[in-house]
C-alpha cells in the first residue's frame, strides 16, 4: 500500500518560497555586485542552487509514496534517506492533532507541516508522522499493530 504525505501544506510552501526568491535573488545580487561583485555572484550562486535543492527534494517528497509491505513501512523524507520500520515491532498507532505535545523521544519523519500519526514502537521510540489520509494510514497499521 501507498499513503502521500507531501500534496498539501508542502507545495503551497515550497511555491511560495520560490515566487519570493524570485525577486529577492535579483534584487540582491544587484545590491551585493555594488559593494563586491564576487561575493554577489557566489550569493547569487549559493540561493539558486538552495531553491533547485528545494524543488527537488520537494519533487521527490511528492513522488516517493510511504510504503507499507507486509513486513515494513518504509517512509522517505524528500531526497534524506527514508526511515524503515518493521510493522511487528509497532506497538500502536493513532492520530495526533500536531507536533505540540509529542515527547521528546518520539523521532519526527515530517516532511513538512505538522505530525498526524503517531507510531509507538515495542522498545519505547516512537516515530511522528505527516500523512495526507492519516485515517487510511492508521487503518492499514492497525492490524500489524
Amino acid at each position: 500500500m501507498r499513503f502521500s504525505y507531501a500534496l498539501g501544506l508542502p507545495r503551497q510552501l515550497v511555491l511560495t518560497v520560490v515566487a519570493v526568491s524570485a525577486v529577492e535573488i535579483p534584487v540582491a545580487h544587484l545590491l551585493l555586485a555594488r559593494w563586491n561583485p564576487a561575493v554577489a555572484t557566489a550569493v547569487t550562486a549559493l540561493s539558486i542552487a538552495f531553491i533547485a535543492y528545494v524543488l527537488v527534494d520537494w519533487v521527490a517528497a511528492v513522488r516517493r509514496p510511504y510504503v507499507l509491505t507486509d513486513d515494513t513501512l518504509t517512509l522517505p523524507r524528500g531526497l534524506r534517506a527514508a526511515v524503515e520500520v518493521p510493522t511487528r515491532r509497532i506497538v500502536s498507532v493513532r492520530a495526533v492533532p500536531s507536533n505540540d505535545g509529542l515527547s521528546s523521544q518520539a523521532l519526527r519523519t515530517v516532511y513538512a507541516g505538522e505530525a498526524n500519526v503517531l507510531l509507538t514502537l515495542d522498545d519505547g521510540t516512537a516515530h511522528a508522522v505527516a500523512a495526507d489520509d492519516p485515517a487510511a494510514l492508521i487503518a492499514a497499521l492497525r492490524p500489524a499493530g
